[in-house]
């Protein structure tokens, strides 16, 4: 492919995005500054809208949730983990391991549910993302826990998580792709790939599990400035630099791909999201203790 072609293959996937980004903001009236981040956030929030089903299913108990997650956990475990890990690096893996299970531990002490609750870590600096299954089963890629600055911001993102699992829209989402995909036997729902639970909820469902998973977080004892503070650091990198030259297609076209894909087309803004945590820490009067720092094994 040419350099001209190259140049241009961002631009056409940004502008078809924007043409599902303008229809979902006049179906809902949304009043955004124009900017092409704005118009990512918007096809991103287009792309849940028009990836729900408008049913009601019947609860999954809690068993089959649990059997559901282990096996599709057990899956997504082989699927990113390296094979040529060393000794030294899986044992180092582990231990990372166990310090997230016991910051979430922690966090979920005051769920609705009482899940069999297990955190598995994915060690690629290029996974900047996490993802809940149903009954339980939570994965943290390096890459999120890079941008991370304490313990506390690493609790409420375990609790954002673990919210997914209690307010049991990781089963909802199986059973809306059940429903989509008709399948059968649960030999077929264990087969489902995992980028069904990197998609991301509705915005709804996503400030939901920032509200309660903060929430988590601060029972647990937790400073809700730590989650404020990755906030702030998703904000820098959802802000793209702009072309020196001004010239509109050289800053369309210079904009990051992976903006379109991962944990920042899979959540609300970081604008929202700051905001709605601001509203809570002043409407429920959260105490501030200091920040914990964060104590990943190095």
């Amino acid at each position: 492919m040419n350099d001209s072609r190259k140049r241009w293959l961002p631009l056409a996937l940004i502008l078809l995005l924007g043409v599902l980004a303008i229809v979902h903001t006049e179906r809902h009236h949304i009043a955004t500054p124009a900017s092409p981040q704005a118009m990512l956030n918007a096809a991103a929030d287009a792309q849940h809208e028009l990836t729900r089903v408008p049913a009601h299913f019947d609860p999954m108990s809690d068993a089959a949730e649990i059997a559901l997650g282990t096996n599709l956990a057990s899956r997504y475990v082989t699927e990113f983990t390296p094979t040529n890990l060393t000794p030294a690096q899986r044992t180092h893996n582990a231990a990372i391991e166990t310090y997230l299970q016991q910051v979430a531990l922690r966090t979920a002490s005051h769920t609705r549910r009482q899940l069999p609750w297990r955190v598995h870590y994915i060690p690629n600096a290029s996974f900047v993302n996490a993802f809940a299954l149903p009954g339980g089963q939570i994965f943290v890629g390096l890459g999120l826990l890079n941008l991370m600055h304490s313990e506390d911001a690493l609790a409420a993102v375990l609790g954002h998580e673990i919210e997914h699992v209690d307010l049991r829209h990781c089963a909802e989402r199986v059973q809306t792709e059940e429903h989509l995909r008709n399948l059968g036997p649960i030999g077929a729902i264990v087969g489902l790939p995992v980028q069904v639970f990197l998609a991301g909820y509705s915005k709804e469902q996503e400030l939901e599990a920032d509200r309660d998973g903060a929430t988590l977080a601060v029972e647990a004892g937790y400073s809700p400035l730590g989650l404020r503070d990755l906030f702030t650091e998703f904000q820098k990198l959802e802000t793209p630099s702009t072309s020196s030259s001004n010239n509109p297609i050289d800053e369309a076209a210079s904009l990051s791909l992976s903006t379109l894909t991962g944990y920042f087309q899979s959540h609300p803004p970081a604008s929202a999201r700051l905001q709605q945590l601001d509203t809570l820490i002043a409407a429920n009067h959260w105490p501030t203790p200091k920040l914990q720092p964060l104590r990943l094994p190095t």
